[in-house]
């Protein structure tokens, strides 16, 4: 049994070998005195005199005193037994016990002499906590022993043990059982297989179940990273995807666009070249009649300076060969320049008489243009008299219907309608149109430039439109005598 101090026992005497006592406590009279965590009991013919905790009373020689403690006391026990499968444990563990009744505990031990009954008291709870313990582990198994051991041991212990221990004795009851010992708890520290290689075997097994955890655990681990990377690879590539479908989309509206623009672009270079063709052909054009007038005129100067310088040569015959050849080639260029410019004026002239030309075709047809209205304007008035002919027509009609009435009412008519078609009504009708058509020649009748080509009468058309007219006047039956 291991204790928690050294005990010094005694060495000699009748009491050699057990622990050595107070002598103030076990002296045979006198004062006497317990402390504070001391129950004192004093005794006399077997009957309980005086008793209290840290009490101090004078012992007679024929009295008994009994010291007992009420502290905390604690034991360590060790179990050896084999479990069900056959396998030797040892197993350590505490008990934490205290004197609940003093004077209970003092009939079941002899405190007289204190040390020695707490040392016996300790024996004999050690040896219940073993025994105890053996037959517990006796019919558990190995897997029980080690995981359960608070309560397939601990609980146990305390169970069995502390009702013996405990009690609530009275000292008047007699039938009381118990030692008046309270069992506070015990414990189980450890638990240790004696078999070596037993216990590798066993830590083999779950080693094998804690590397199979293991190998789910780092399988599962595994896993969720594929699958995270899988689902990360398979959104980068959707990303990936879409960026490229929104690039290409970008792509192919930008070409859509600088197509476009390069259409439009085309265009507007193609209209500027032609438009520079244009202007460079015109300025061409323009360029190479000049060239042609100032060819023409230095022909014309060559000419003239050649002929001059001729006929200077042909009058200063007498003159040196040098200066004759000087006048010579002046007079050749001044003749040539006078040529030059005749054939300039001459072609001024040609060009003033196509703007005459020109000038003339256009009042020509300023003048058909006129005649044109004017002829319009005589098929306006032929479509009055037409109207008028119409209606003569129509009374016509009505007065043969008028012709079946009576004699009275067929003169009357025949004479409103005789009134009604004489010639002077006729006039006065193609009189009332005539200040329209005045109108209509008096509007367009203004500033007129006339233009004859060879010899033609410039005022001839005027003379057919009034011909028209007044054939017209004729035709609704107006007296218009001929000039």
């Amino acid at each position: 049994m291991t204790k928690t101090a050294a005990v010094q026992v005694v060495s000699e005497g009748w009491r050699r070998g057990k622990p050595e006592e107070d002598p103030e406590k076990t002296k045979r009279w006198g004062w006497i005195s317990a402390k504070p965590s001391e129950f004192l009991i004093r005794m006399r013919g077997g009957q309980v005199i005086a008793a209290g905790q840290g009490a101090t009373v004078f012992k007679w020689p024929w009295d008994s005193i009994a010291i007992v403690p009420t502290t905390v006391q604690r034991l360590h026990f060790v179990a050896d037994q084999i479990t069900q499968e056959k396998v030797g444990v040892k197993v350590t563990g505490i008990a934490v016990y205290r004197v609940a009744e003093p004077l209970i505990a003092a009939r079941m031990l002899n405190f007289s002499f204190p040390e020695r009954a707490q040392e016996k008291l300790a024996e004999m709870m050690e040896e219940m906590c073993v025994g105890a313990s053996r037959r517990l582990i006796a019919n558990l198994s190995i897997e029980q022993v080690l995981t359960r051991r608070k309560d397939a041991l601990a609980r146990e212990l305390v169970r069995e043990i502390a009702p013996v221990v405990s009690g609530q004795g009275r000292m008047e009851d007699g039938t009381d059982r118990g030692w008046g010992v309270v069992v506070d708890t015990i414990e189980i520290q450890d638990v240790r297989v004696l078999s070596s290689q037993v216990f590798t075997n066993m830590q083999a097994r779950f080693r094998v179940q804690q590397e199979q955890v293991a190998r789910e655990a780092e399988l599962a681990k595994q896993r969720a990273l594929q699958a995270d990377e899988t689902k990360t690879q398979r959104e980068i590539e959707l990303l990936r995807i879409a960026a490229t479908t929104e690039l290409r989309q970008k792509k192919q509206e930008a070409e859509e666009a600088a197509r476009l623009e390069k259409l439009a672009s085309d265009a507007k270079v193609e209209e500027a070249r032609l438009a520079q063709e244009r202007s460079t052909r015109a300025a061409q054009l323009l360029a190479e009649r000049e060239y042609s007038l100032q060819r023409i005129a230095v022909e014309q100067e060559t000419r003239k300076r050649k002929q001059a310088a001729d006929e200077a040569a042909a009058l200063e015959k007498i003159s040196a060969e040098a200066r004759l050849q000087d006048e010579a080639a002046q007079n050749a260029q001044r003749a040539q320049l006078q040529k030059l410019r005749a054939e300039v004026e001459e072609l001024q002239l040609k060009a003033e008489a196509e703007r005459v030309r020109h000038e003339a075709q256009v009042a020509e047809l300023t003048q058909k243009t006129e005649a044109l209205r004017v002829n319009a304007l005589a098929a306006e008035a032929k479509r009055h008299l037409t109207e008028i002919e119409t209606r003569t027509v129509e009374l016509e009609v009505h007065k043969q219907q008028l012709l079946q009435e009576p004699a009275l009412q067929r003169t009357a008519r025949l004479k409103q309608i005789e009134n009604t078609l004489t010639p002077e009504a006729i006039q006065l009708a193609v009189a009332n149109r005539l200040p329209e058509l005045a109108a209509a020649f008096q509007q367009k009748m203004g500033e007129v430039h006339v233009t004859a080509v060879d010899g033609a009468n410039p005022f001839g058309y005027i003379a057919a439109a009034v011909e028209g007219v007044m054939g017209l006047a004729r035709s609704a039956g107006l007296d218009v005598k001929k000039p």
